[in-house]
């Protein structure tokens, strides 16, 4: 669906991806890391955010590379954003219906099924939402758009653990109904739980590719590579 091929980013003198290939099927897939690794990098040079000078980024084989963020978007790629970048000025409904699309898949009528609690708070502003209800909001904007791929960084950042168990559930939900995920996560439950396979980001290159259950029950490799035990972050 996605492939990467040789990728390099520089901010002027800082060389942030060095060489970075990386496929991603039809399975879930997760890239965790410390950070700094350059993980949000990847996910901003695949949406055309940042310059890419060397390298190749294609989904279902078509390039991306030098097309605008909109154009990237309507090519089926969908981002949440670290952060959320929600909009204060507009209440939860309004977010929704912005970006909703007749006909696709997912409509603000089902996002405030799988939500409810966005669905108490639709007349609600963005900065009058918890952190948990502003994830919910982004993860629900991306899902109107009707991608094939969905790219999110960092989806648990700041999240109550409760709100984290709810997020995986909708992550497994959309990846049984083959939407593609490429899953930004320190919260190494979480990537291990909702991805089939993790990629380890070390200094602007994919360190090393594995089952995620391989890492989720190897502390050893934990360790090595991310400095967390098992359950940490």
């Amino acid at each position: 669906m996605l492939e990467i091929r040789d990728l390099h980013v520089r901010f002027g003198q800082a060389h942030i991806l060095q060489g970075v290939s990386l496929s991603v099927g039809a399975r879930p897939m997760a890239i965790v890391g410390r950070n700094g690794m350059g993980k949000t990098t990847l996910c901003q040079a695949v949406m055309g955010l940042v310059a890419v000078r060397e390298g190749e980024i294609a989904l279902e084989g078509a390039a991306l590379n030098g097309l605008p963020p909109f154009r990237i978007a309507r090519r089926g790629i969908a981002l949440v954003p670290q952060g959320r970048r929600t909009f204060p000025s507009l209440t939860v409904d309004e977010h929704l219906r912005l970006v909703a699309r007749r006909g696709a898949r997912w409509s603000p009528e089902r996002v405030y099924e799988t939500f409810p609690r966005l669905a108490e708070r639709r007349r609600n502003g963005g900065t009058e939402l918890s952190g948990g209800e502003q994830q919910m909001l982004a993860i629900a904007r991306a899902l109107l758009m009707d991608p094939k791929l969905v790219i999110m960084d960092e989806p648990s950042e700041g999240l109550a653990p409760v709100i984290v168990d709810h997020l995986i559930t909708v992550l497994r939900g959309l990846s049984a109904e083959g939407m593609g995920l490429l899953l930004i996560e320190q919260n190494l439950r979480v990537a291990t739980e909702v991805a089939e396979e993790v990629a380890i980001m070390v200094t602007g290159r994919i360190a090393a590719r594995m089952p995620a259950r391989e890492l989720a029950e190897n502390p050893e490799l934990q360790r090595r590579y991310l400095g967390v035990a098992t359950g940490g972050h």
